[in-house]
């Protein structure tokens, strides 16, 4: 085969891969889950949770939620990347990967959407 032929083939299976990636992507979700059922078979995989802002700290870092589903709470981590301004009583939507912190689960969030 001529190096022209090779290089049209290899960059039309490049381009065929990249658009599947981002349809498995684009169309993949996390299912919701209670914090209840978050175990330690979940650590370091990611979790989709729905609850009330409970308690807001600020740290210089981070900010450390406590969201509560009424089956349970659990801490998020969120790294400050630009300043939120987190209000108790507010319902969200929290997508993270689980993580053990001083034989606790938390979340560290991912994704908030308020909801």
């Amino acid at each position: 085969m001529k190096d022209e032929t090779l290089l049209k083939i290899s960059l039309i299976f490049s381009i065929t891969g990249i658009f599947i990636l981002l349809f498995i992507l684009e169309y993949s979700q996390i299912d919701l889950i209670k914090i209840q059922n978050i175990t330690q078979d979940n650590l370091e995989t990611q979790v989709k949770i729905q609850g009330e802002l409970v308690s807001v700290k600020e740290t210089p870092g981070l900010y450390i939620l406590k969201i509560d589903d009424q089956s349970k709470a659990i801490t998020v981590i969120v790294f400050k990347e630009e300043p939120i301004e987190f209000k108790k009583g507010t319902y969200l939507e929290i997508t993270g990967e689980v993580q053990k912190y001083k034989d606790e689960l938390e979340i560290i969030a991912d994704k908030i959407i308020l909801k």
